[in-house]
Parts: structure tokens; sequence; C-alpha cells
């Protein structure tokens, strides 16, 4: 290989080739760099009078699977003014002042460490200390992150997640995630889901908010009230998956009255435990008659279970007309109940009614791929035991949702 191919392959842009020799896995550039003159870093007046000569050895990226240093020989100048007379060495690109190792040793080290379960198996794999692959790894997925920095995009979902446990009060701490349908990623996170933590967070540096047209949201008012507020020009969409789960917390603590009070068997492989949470379209007629039979020993189960068919069968019409008009329905119905718990779920659909509505004027949005990155987000959690540094926690999942 030439001297040429082997400096584009191997050195950095400024360097030139001077001798090579390696030990077992480990390999050594000798190189110098080449300039005609450097540029006093206090003055900056061009310098090309040679003070003295000193040696630095930072590392750079392996090579298969093996360790590559390089030997720079660098020129320390003395400045030509003679008002300034300052000894400075010379820089090279791609090697920051006071660095031991490249800029391309450090986005190897990101890439391993997105490879690999934790950050010790990259320090053993690599070689080098917990701090440097601690530091490196944020440090330049920070980088990696203002490349892809964007305005608001035009369709958003909101949700929270637990991060971890407060020491002085015991209390559960929160941050909230908001994603990027548009360009399938996570846009930010914030910690807290309070308004004022929302408000006062991050999000309010990212521009073009009045881009969001749609925001989807769980049923949660906290939500809904910073949305209204801060995406005033978006439509919002109550997630079907919250609205139908509404009302399975009840429909199990009737089950589970019914099974003690008339001393049905307990077993987790009872049909009848999710039967009862099911759509009656995805039933058989066998499986249909149980659940008949089984609805006869209460009749707040039995209310409470039509009642959840009826919103099944909402979210199978089609036209914002029609299904405004079978939800009305529904809420009129619910009102006339008997049953305290059946007219505080009336309640609840009724200040929704709007977004439960919008879901209809849309391709059917819902919050599936915000839940989805939840999911993520705890994986990585499991992954790394926890995390207690909130900014390193923003930052990889940001990274690996991106």
């Amino acid at each position: 290989m030439s001297e040429k191919r082997l400096t584009q392959h191997l050195l950095l842009p400024e360097l030139r080739f001077v001798k090579h020799h390696h030990r077992k896995r480990n390999q050594y550039i000798e190189c110098i760099k080449v300039s005609a003159f450097e540029v006093c870093p206090k003055c900056a007046t061009k310098s090309s009078k040679v003070y003295d000569h000193r040696f630095v050895t930072p590392r750079d990226q392996p090579i298969r699977n093996g360790s590559v240093t390089l030997k720079i020989k660098k020129r320390r100048f003395k400045c030509q003014n003679s008002y300034c007379a300052k000894v400075f060495t010379e820089p090279v690109s791609g090697i920051r002042k006071g660095f031991r190792t490249t800029q391309r040793f450090r986005s190897c080290l990101r890439d391993y460490s997105s490879k690999y379960m934790n950050l010790k198996a990259v320090r053993k794999d690599l070689k080098v200390s917990s701090s440097t692959v601690y530091k490196a790894f944020y440090e330049q997925i920070e980088l990696e992150l203002r490349k892809s920095a964007n305005e608001w995009p035009k369709t958003i979902g909101i949700d929270e997640h637990s991060f971890n446990r407060n020491v002085k009060g015991h209390s559960r701490e929160f941050v909230t995630v908001f994603v990027d349908y548009t360009n399938k990623r996570m846009k930010e996170v914030v910690l807290g889901k309070s308004i004022n933590d929302l408000l006062n967070s991050s999000i309010i540096d990212i521009k073009g908010r009045e881009n969001v047209k749609n925001v989807i949201v769980d049923l949660s008012p906290t939500f809904r009230s910073f949305a209204m507020r801060f995406f005033p020009k978006a439509r919002l969409i109550a997630d079907h998956f919250h609205v139908v789960k509404l009302m399975h917390p009840r429909l199990n603590e009737l089950r589970k009255t019914v099974v003690d009070d008339y001393q049905f068997p307990k077993s987790r492989k009872n049909p009848i435990n999710k039967l009862i949470y099911k759509s009656r379209r995805k039933l058989r007629h066998h499986q249909k008659r149980v659940i008949h039979e089984f609805l006869k020993f209460n009749d707040e189960l039995r209310e409470l279970y039509f009642f959840q068919q009826r919103l099944y069968r909402i979210y199978q019409v089609r036209g914002y007309k029609r299904a405004k008009k079978a939800l009305f329905s529904l809420l009129d119905d619910m009102a006339r109940s008997k049953f305290k718990k059946t007219r505080s779920y009336r309640q609840t659909f009724f200040k929704w009614r709007y977004e439960i509505l919008n879901y209809f004027c849309t391709s059917k949005l819902n919050n599936g791929r915000t839940e989805g990155y939840n999911c993520k987000a705890k994986l990585i959690q499991r992954c790394a035991y926890g995390f207690r540094s909130f900014p390193n926690y923003r930052l990889k999942l940001l990274y690996h949702c991106r």
C-alpha cells in the first residue's frame, strides 16, 4: 500500500506517515504534521519559527479489534510578534486539546457502547478507563443528537413512565416523553409530569410549535391542560385504548365478587377471566353462552359489560357524525343507570367527548407508538440497572429512539 493511501485510511488528514511497528495486537504508528506555518492562539499571528518538539500518543480507532496508538511528533512554535512571544504547540485536527484520544476513537467508543449491554463490557474490550467510556459516550451521543435537531412535527404523542424512586420522600419520580409521529422517533424527554415541569423544561427551546396539528394523549387532565396551553392550534385526540380500558378495573372487581359469593373455582386458567374483557365480535357461540350465564349473577356487572361492548362498537363506526350519534346515545343510557360507578364513568366520557370524537376526524391516530417507546425506555432502564442522572438517561433514551 502506498504512503498516500495509508495516510488516507489510517491517519488524520494533516498527518504524514513515518514509521509503523506493532507489539502483539497493539499497533503503533509514528507520524508528523505537515504545514508551512501555524497561527498563535493568543494574538493570531502567523509563525514558522520552530521552538522545539514534543511527542504525544493518542489512541485511535481500533483495526480488527486491535488497538492503534498514534505517536505524533508535534512542533512547538514561538510567536514572531515581539509583544506576544508566546510558545505554543501546533494543533491537530481530529484531536481536541488536552485529550488522549482522537475523535474517531470516541465515535467508535459510542458505537461500541450502543451494541453492548453495559459500559463495563466496553471498558474491558477497548481497554480504557471507566471515566473515559462514561464521558466519551454521553459526549458523543449529544453531538449526534444535535445533527437531528429540528422543529415540532405535525403529530406528536405525549405519555409518562416511571424513572426512579426519590430517596428523601420515597416517592416515585416520572418522566414525560414527546414522540414525533412524522419522523417516527422520540422528540424530547422531560423530568416530571406536572404542567409547571413541562412548561419550564427544554421543550420551550424547540421551535415551530404552531406546526403541531394533532396531539395524542391518554385520559390525563394534566396533559390535556398542557396541550391546550402549549399547542393552542392543535387538535387533541384521546387514545382509544385508554378509553376502552377505563371500565376494566370495575369489571374485574365485580367478577371477583361473583366468584367469591357463589364459590366458583378460583384459577388463573378460568376462561371467564379473559372473555369478560373481549369484544363479542371476537367470541365464538359457546363463549357467548358462558358469558351470558355468568352475567346473570350480578346486575351491575351485566349492565357495565354491555356498556363496554357498545363502546367497542363505537370504535368500529366509520365517520364522525355516526360516531357522535352512537357516543351520545351511550352517554344518555349511562346517565339513567342506578349504579354510582356507571354514572361516574359517564361523567368521564362526557368530559372527554370532544377528544374521543377527534379520533374519527383523523386516520384513527392512537398512542401505540408512544407506548412502544415507553416499553423500550423501561428495557433501557433494566439493562442499566437504573439511572441516577436524568441528563444521562435523557441522552441515552433519545439516542436509542432516534
